[in-house]
């Protein structure tokens, strides 16, 4: 009998699809507050690079399902992490490449405040979300065989030969049973 697998959200492409996705709006919103706050606009190569990184502990906290507040949780660091990478690569001066008003630290928190609870109420109910279409898949779906079918062990059905016997035979085997132990006994 072949092994079968189901689809799981905490494994394969669908765990990477999640630790990938907290990561670029995690990023995406960091950017977007900190200019909108005053702050300088990064490198985007950096910032890919930092993305690339964010989205690597992203894809390891995508083990298993996780809460409202362990995604807030995740969240609260990787803006104060954004944070201190946007305070190295920009800077809060108002230079000509500076997009929205001067700097103001007050405005900046919040803006990593409301990004942290944007992000955290968007992903929660994402993560849900992808958690009962999976459920949904595997009810209605069935299951898909596992990769390499050959290497299970193999079921064979052996009949057992059928032999006719006339009328005789069934009347002796009927009258003489088999008596004692059996001829190969150890």
């Amino acid at each position: 009998m072949a092994v079968t697998t189901r689809t799981t959200p905490t494994r394969g492409a669908l765990r990477v699809v999640r630790g990938v996705g907290l990561a670029t709006t995690a990023a995406s919103l960091s950017v977007a507050g900190h200019a909108a706050a005053g702050g300088a606009l990064p490198d985007p190569g950096t910032t890919v690079a930092v993305t690339a990184l964010l989205a690597g502990a992203g894809v390891g906290l995508a083990d298993r399902r996780r809460g409202p507040w362990a995604i807030v949780g995740a969240l609260s660091l990787s803006q104060f992490a954004l944070h201190l990478f946007l305070q190295l690569a920009g800077s809060h001066q108002g230079q000509a490449h500076a997009i929205g008003p001067s700097f103001d630290p007050a405005t900046m928190i919040a803006a990593h405040v409301l990004a942290v609870a944007g992000t955290g109420l968007l992903l929660g109910r994402a993560e849900a979300a992808v958690f009962l279409l999976t459920a949904l898949w595997n009810r209605i779906l069935p299951r898909k065989p596992d990769r390499f079918p050959f290497l299970a062990p193999l079921r064979v059905i052996c009949p057992t030969p059928v032999t006719l016997r006339t009328r005789a035979q069934l009347t002796v085997r009927r009258i003489h049973g088999l008596r004692g132990p059996p001829v190969f006994s150890d």
